[in-house]
């Protein structure tokens, strides 16, 4: 797995610009950046901190822009991007960039050579910035100055006449507090000199968020300047932070990271090392006991869905049962009405019900960790909850969600979107699913089943589990008799009434891939040969066929044309999951199989030293050459990659 990117690839703008970097704090805050730290999306910065764990998150610290200096002459190391141009052109000295341990940047000209690193540390809204004088003909000046934004991360800023620009210094700290809504950010540094002269930075250019058709221009203001003398061999540190500290040794700092992530080290196949890291960076607190996924960086908080279907994948192959445990019980504590949250937002407390799968997908993925841990006194904790669960979804919930009198689940009416497929723009929804979807069947049954053998064998209730089992027999047969498409061999995606939804789309791969299965042998084979041959890409399903006259093959252009083409051919790396789930129990799952699974997956595990580095994307392009778009770092992603991994490969 390539974490070391050389001269060739730093010194080439439009590839570096391509390849980005992402450190997590284990709040949901984060710092990320391009591989030469030219800023390219507005959630790129050195300090997005989160104000109300995971949530409210603000870039404060977007960046620094430093200069050396040798003997009067002036080198600058870091890059911005400007209307129409570049500047300065510190990409241009750049030799290297590093991932590992933490992103690290080395510049050098024939007058000296150094390196500047970044981490974040765990439980902390803190970054540490360090440059190392590693070569120079004598004692090096470097001058740093912090470029702030101070507002949500979603946001842009602009130069603002009400920002104040007073600094203030006490125990060893620069500290300012622009605005008086805002925490005071403090800059820990054993400075020369502070120059306290502030100014603006006018229109630094995001050329990702320019082509999603958004705002891209952003003005930046600096409160001070920083001065160091280095002689070769010493480093200047900035621990640039919103915690309030008294002395602050960013050695200790990074002694305490290195052996937090020297853990890792421990796995010798690099590519579940680096799997298992992109696991690790999606682990947050929620509030101040509970812990959540966050769905994906660099925008989106912890849904209800994500996290179900992500939690496998991240904790359980890992054996972190302790942590699968601790987030399954934070979403049980917010179950109501038999749903479970499907997003915690941004702002205010009150969580969104309005999904049909999260709720389910909580089932089965209760039900994998009582399998994979066997922690039954867990298991029983949560045991009142997917009951609950089960309850509401048969006798009716939010959302008309209910059991029809066939036993198959029923949910939403025109214009609600509840699956995963939900998107919904400016009124137009365009897949519209309501009615009985294929997914939430399959995972219906499996609920039942899954909930009937812990009813059975946790809570010791055999009149429960012979009930539950009766009504999954009724499920089994009327799903067959509705789902299954005999001319075209495969299963229709959505039933209303006398409507057959005939669309060939992925969600029909778990009525394979799932456990329990109500389909046979043939129909199981027929389902992952029309997957197989109009769905699969290198990199996970198409939502939609190739063949199909509403096939987008791009996901590009602004938002109304990006929303329209979410679901209708765009790639889901998460969904090769139970592609390879599906494959294994077609065809079985010795070494030949195992091998196949190995070379479907490669794509993926090549892509984490291509776009976001040491991650997995949100979605690709259906068209050749399935370009990486959406979130960098997105959690299903990386955890059905793992699983498979785990599961078929390694």
């Amino acid at each position: 797995m390539k974490t070391v990117f050389d001269q060739c690839d730093c010194q080439n703008l439009k590839n570096a610009l391509a390849k980005e970097w992402l450190e997590t704090n284990g709040l949901g805050g984060f710092a990320s950046s391009t591989i030469i730290g030219a800023n390219t999306r507005r959630q790129h910065g050195l300090l997005v901190a989160s104000l109300r764990p995971p949530v409210e998150r603000h870039v404060l610290l977007s960046k620094f822009e430093e200069r050396v200096v040798v003997d009067g002459h002036e080198s600058a190391i870091s890059t911005n991007l400007y209307p129409g141009t570049v500047f300065p052109h510190g990409f241009n000295i750049q030799m290297e960039f590093r991932l590992r341990p933490w992103p690290a940047f080395r510049y050098a000209n024939h007058d000296f050579e150094i390196e500047r690193s970044v981490f974040l540390v765990a439980g902390e809204n803190t970054v540490v910035v360090g440059y190392r004088n590693r070569r120079s003909r004598g004692p090096i000046e470097l001058k740093v100055r912090p470029l702030l934004a101070f507002r949500d991360y979603n946001a842009l800023a602009k130069r603002n006449d009400d920002v104040d620009f007073d600094v203030e210094r006490s125990n060893g700290a620069v500290s300012i507090q622009p605005f008086a809504d805002k925490p005071r950010l403090y800059f820990h540094t054993k400075a020369e000199a502070v120059d306290t002269k502030g100014d603006w930075y006018f229109k630094f250019t995001y050329p990702v968020e320019e082509e999603r058709g958004l705002d891209f221009e952003e003005d930046l203001f600096t409160p001070f300047e920083l001065s160091y003398r280095l002689a070769e061999g010493q480093t200047a540190y900035i621990v640039a932070t919103i915690e309030k500290k008294g002395a602050v040794n960013p050695e200790d700092l990074a002694a305490r990271e290195r052996a937090r992530r020297k853990e890792f080290e421990r796995e010798r196949d690099p590519a579940r090392q680096a799997l298992l890291i992109s696991a690790d960076s999606f682990l947050a607190r929620r509030g101040k006991d509970n812990l959540t996924v966050l769905a994906g960086f660099p925008w989106f908080t912890d849904w209800g869905r994500d996290t179900m279907i992500a939690l496998p994948g991240l904790t359980l192959t890992s054996g972190r049962f302790d942590v699968a445990r601790k987030i399954l019980l934070t979403f049980a504590q917010h179950c109501d009405k038999g749903m479970i949250p499907n997003v915690f937002p941004d702002a205010g407390e009150t969580p969104e019900y309005n999904t049909v799968d999260a709720s389910l997908w909580f089932v089965v993925t209760a039900w994998k960790y009582w399998q994979a841990s066997h922690d039954n006194d867990g298991a029983r904790q949560l045991l009142p909850a997917l009951a609950e669960v089960v309850k509401f979804y048969k006798d009716g919930t939010r959302f008309d969600i209910h059991a029809d009198g066939d036993g198959l689940i029923t949910a939403g009416t025109p214009g609600t979107q509840l699956t995963w497929m939900d998107v919904k723009v400016d009124g137009y929804v365009p897949t519209p699913r309501h009615g009985k979807p294929v997914e939430i069947n399959a995972l219906w049954l499996n609920a039942l089943l899954m909930l009937a053998e812990m009813e059975e064998k946790l809570a010791r209730d055999i009149h429960s589990a012979v009930i539950l089992r009766k009504l999954a027999d009724q499920v089994a047969a009327n799903f067959v008799k509705a789902f299954w498409n005999r001319d075209g061999g495969y299963l229709y995606d959505v039933i209303r009434g006398d409507e057959r939804d005939a669309s060939v789309r992925p969600n029909q791969i778990f009525a394979v891939s799932l456990p329990y299965s109500p389909l046979d042998k043939a129909q199981q084979k027929a389902v992952l040969d029309v997957v197989t041959q109009q769905l699969l890409t290198p990199y996970g399903l198409r939502t939609l066929s190739l063949k199909d006259s509403r096939y987008c093959g791009k996901y590009t252009g602004n938002r109304w044309q990006r929303d329209c083409a979410y679901h209708q051919g765009t790639v889901w790396p998460w969904l090769i999951g139970p592609y390879c789930d599906a494959y294994a129990k077609v065809n079985g799952a010795g070494r030949a199989q195992r091998k196949e699974i190995g070379k479907i997956i490669a794509p993926l595990l090549h892509h984490m030293e291509e776009a976001g580095l040491g991650s997995v994307a949100e979605i690709f392009d259906g068209n050749l050459p399935y370009r990486p778009v959406g979130c960098f770092a997105q959690a299903w992603s990386v955890s059905e990659l793992l699983r498979v991994y785990d599961a078929y490969v390694k």
